[in-house]
């Protein structure tokens, strides 16, 4: 009887282990695949300063126009950005040559200084939603170009300035 015993609660651990294990890889693979972006590039600013008439351009390929996307500008500066905000002027042009264009208003600091984006040291990466549950109207190359639109003809503490585009696969 105790023997009989044993032997049940071995197969009982044994499901379970396999169940515990089938479920570590499936919520793995839902997380792995729901965090994957279409796109997500960086352009490096020159070090020197990001000059009025330097734009940063990403060309998203869109294969894909049946989903829902979410698209963000990241901008990576230091802690020697002189200022709270940073004004951006940003153009979509589509693959049937319709300009948009939008200005983008990015709060780095709050009023006391203390800087709203991630970070560690002196590098900070601020994040800014472009458009949420966009729909792209057809399929080609569309053409993103970023502009800084400070008064400053050279623009210090502003490392680089990124573009992802994320499925939204349904979530808000």
């Amino acid at each position: 009887m105790m023997l009989q015993n044993n032997r049940e609660e071995m197969i009982n651990l044994r499901q379970i282990r396999w169940h515990v294990f089938v479920l570590i890889v499936a919520v793995y693979g839902a997380i792995s695949c729901s965090r994957q972006p279409v796109y997500n590039e960086f352009k490096q600013v020159d070090p020197d300063g990001w000059s009025a008439d330097s734009s940063s351009v990403f060309q998203v390929n869109m294969e894909d126009t049946s989903g829902t996307y979410n698209l963000t500008l990241h901008i990576r500066h230091t802690s020697s950005y002189p200022y709270q905000n940073l004004w951006l002027f940003v153009e979509q042009l589509s693959p049937d040559s319709q300009l948009v264009r939008d200005t983008i208003s990015c709060i780095l600091a709050d009023h006391a200084g203390k800087w709203l984006g991630t970070g560690t040291g002196s590098v900070y990466l601020f994040s800014a939603p472009l458009k949420k549950q966009y729909s792209f109207g057809q399929q080609g190359i569309y053409r993103y170009t970023v502009v800084h639109g400070m008064r400053d003809e050279i623009l210090s503490g502003i490392q680089a300035v990124g573009l992802k585009l994320e499925n939204q696969h349904g979530k808000e």
